[in-house]
């Protein structure tokens, strides 16, 4: 017996007032990927280029096998790393079922049942300011998500 799996358009994940609400400015365009039942993606492009928020929704088998990666990353880099340095990959408590922040190029990626985002900003903001915006954001999706 087959299943349909509904496709997830990551660009209707955040709305304009939630990007506005996090990043002080509308999206001034949406543009997704061509979404496919396992993955899609989103760039809002917003009027301050440094603005622009990426969501990227994955799921099925390429999900279980990047949020494995990114726990065994947490793990291995929250052991590795010395007093002054900073893990590569860390865990994000608070949002989602589980949640690792991979730096300010990749953003953050949060699970939600067999669901993966990524959500990335761009801009130079220091690591807190941005991390915060993101789990906002990240929170405002997994809300969307279907059920």
């Amino acid at each position: 017996m087959l299943v349909a799996v509904a496709i997830i358009k990551a660009c209707a994940l955040l709305t304009a007032a939630d990007v506005a609400s996090v990043q002080g400015e509308k999206p001034a365009r949406a543009r997704e990927s061509a979404p496919s039942r396992d993955s899609s993606r989103c760039i809002m492009a917003l009027p301050s280029p440094a603005k622009s928020v990426t969501v990227e929704v994955i799921r099925g088998p390429r999900a279980v096998q990047l949020a494995n990666r990114l726990r065994v990353a947490a793990e291995v880099e929250g052991e590795e790393a010395g007093e002054d340095e900073q893990p590569a990959v860390e865990r994000v408590p608070g949002v989602g079922d589980e949640a690792f922040w991979a730096g300010p190029q990749a953003g953050l990626y949060a699970r939600q049942g067999e669901v993966l985002l990524r959500i990335a900003i761009a801009g130079k903001e220091g690591k807190e300011a941005t991390l915060a915006k993101l789990r906002l954001l990240a929170g405002r999706a997994i809300s969307h998500l279907p059920r």
